[in-house]
């Protein structure tokens, strides 16, 4: 199996969906990036075959192929609705799978790489290498979520207040903040923001660097007024010494 045949099967899926939609567009090209983010950490592991990085990239895939006839058009709602299980039924249940692959022996990596990549944690007794396969999604799943943060339309980049308490306090402390805490637009920001703080891998803090996602993320914010202004700025600075810090 070859990265050409899971994008074959992809793009025959895509064609019953409506894509004259943001929401649809946003959502392909997420699928497309996460596919080569997929490739380029487990790649960079050196600790995968060919025939695993090919099943890392359909995981990345098709991790989202439930997401496109969601109802919910807003992404940050989106973070709330998991259609993880919706992807798998699509892939396992609908049998597309077995037109991409008559090979089984993955099939429960597949399952938990999609239902696991979104979520805190990981299922226990599971062997190294599917651990890894594991976290190579999360870790896809944050730069994803940073990435889209400056190209996507419907997160409302006004911030008129600082964040609440409740964000604060766990952003500051480099955890990564739940988004049911989130209280208003500032919240959402530092929210997405939080997933630098619980990346896996040297590499997937390299491409951060190498997108300045950070600097990109608040310089496309509108602020109220230039005290807020300076507070992101500040923040700004405190994430760039925390990404060297990873990287060194």
């Amino acid at each position: 199996m070859k990265s050409s045949r899971l994008l074959k099967y992809f793009e025959e899926y895509i064609k019953k969906i409506d894509m004259t939609t943001a929401w649809a567009k946003a959502k392909y090209f997420h699928s497309l990036k996460s596919m080569d983010l997929a490739k380029v950490i487990a790649t960079e592991l050196g600790i995968f075959n060919e025939e695993e990085i090919v099943i890392i990239e359909l995981i990345a895939l098709f991790h989202d192929i439930g997401n496109f006839e969601t109802k919910t058009h807003n992404y940050l709602d989106a973070m709330e609705e998991d259609m993880s299980m919706k992807s798998i039924e699509i892939l396992f249940d609908e049998g597309l799978i077995r037109k991409i692959t008559e090979e089984t022996k993955y099939d429960n990596i597949i399952k938990l790489g999609i239902f696991c990549h979104n979520k805190e944690g990981l299922p226990k007794k599971i062997d190294d290498k599917t651990v890894c396969i594991c976290n190579i999604m999360k870790d896809v799943y944050r730069l994803e979520e940073l990435r889209m943060l400056i190209n996507y339309p419907y997160i409302d980049n006004r911030i008129n207040t600082y964040p609440s308490s409740l964000v604060y306090d766990d952003f500051k402390t480099f955890k990564h903040v739940d988004t049911k805490l989130s209280d208003n637009n500032a919240d959402n920001v530092l929210i997405i923001l939080s997933n630098l703080f619980n990346m896996n891998y040297k590499i997937s803090y390299e491409i951060v660097k190498e997108n300045d996602y950070i600097t990109k993320i608040v310089n496309s914010l509108v602020f109220e007024d230039h005290k807020l202004e300076k507070f992101f700025k500040q923040i700004e600075t405190v994430l760039k010494s925390y990404l060297n810090k990873q990287l060194n």
